[in-house]
């Protein structure tokens, strides 16, 4: 993982060197725009994430950017488990202490390394946001086995104990609605720097694929699993589509 990263950060500062050359050789006269919206839907390395963005020009190759972002946060050693004594019941993540969302507020700034018409309709802008990440805890809610006798079973929801439940007594998972009401903040700071490639086939429209590194730093360590090593750091790789507007 430290080599990509390492290889991301010399391809990512590489480009931004050539940025002064590359607006002198392509500047073009063309329609400067005021503002700009977008949606993305994405991945990362432990979860997916959903994103809007509002971006107001400061110059025709750069912007300043608002964003917030809906992501969960997986613990990589997360295993699903479906208890065995029955079929056709709702599969688990045994060990599951919490669901683990993160909303992302924030503020930066994009300017584009190689205009559209420098390579074959694409261009290329670097990608900085700052903001604070809100992680938002919610207890798992699972269906218990409470008692079984004759094949007579009574089912209860109980929020996990890893204590106490077994996957000889976790029937599967509840609602998850269930513990809403018990959810507990984790706030942190999040950082995010990534590359924008934009394919729209006009400068109205928004067609871009983005790829980067974003890091959420809590205060503590998230529970998110039992009997594993939780962490308060979670540094990630994304791709993530977006589809949006230009306005005059």
């Amino acid at each position: 993982m430290k080599q990509i990263l390492s290889i991301f950060l010399v391809f990512f500062f590489s480009s931004i060197s050539l940025l002064n050359a590359q607006e002198t050789i392509f500047e073009e006269k063309t329609t400067i725009f005021k503002t700009e919206s977008s949606f993305g839907i994405g991945m990362h390395t432990n979860g997916f994430q959903l994103t809007y963005r509002y971006g107001k020009f400061l110059t025709g190759f750069t912007k300043r950017m608002y964003e917030i972002e809906i992501a969960n946060i997986k613990h990589p050693r997360e295993i699903k488990s479906i208890y065995p004594f029955e079929e056709d019941v709702r599969g688990y993540i045994f060990g599951k202490l919490n669901t683990f969302i993160v909303v992302r507020p924030s503020v930066g700034y994009q300017k584009i390394i190689f205009p559209k018409q420098s390579i074959r309709g694409v261009s290329i802008t670097y990608v900085a946001q700052v903001g604070p990440s809100l992680g938002l805890a919610k207890p798992v809610y699972l269906n218990i086995v409470e008692n079984e006798i004759f094949k007579n079973r009574v089912i209860i929801k109980k929020k996990y104990d890893p204590e106490l439940h077994t996957k000889n007594n976790i029937y599967g998972r509840a609602s998850f609605f269930n513990g809403i009401s018990e959810t507990k903040l984790y706030p942190g700071l999040f950082s995010k720097l990534g590359l924008h490639f934009d394919y729209g086939t006009d400068r109205e429209t928004i067609r871009s694929l983005e790829v980067g590194v974003q890091l959420d730093a809590y205060l503590r360590e998230v529970p998110i699993l039992a009997f594993a090593e939780n962490r308060q750091f979670y540094l990630n790789f994304y791709i993530a589509i977006f589809f949006g507007n230009r306005n005059l």
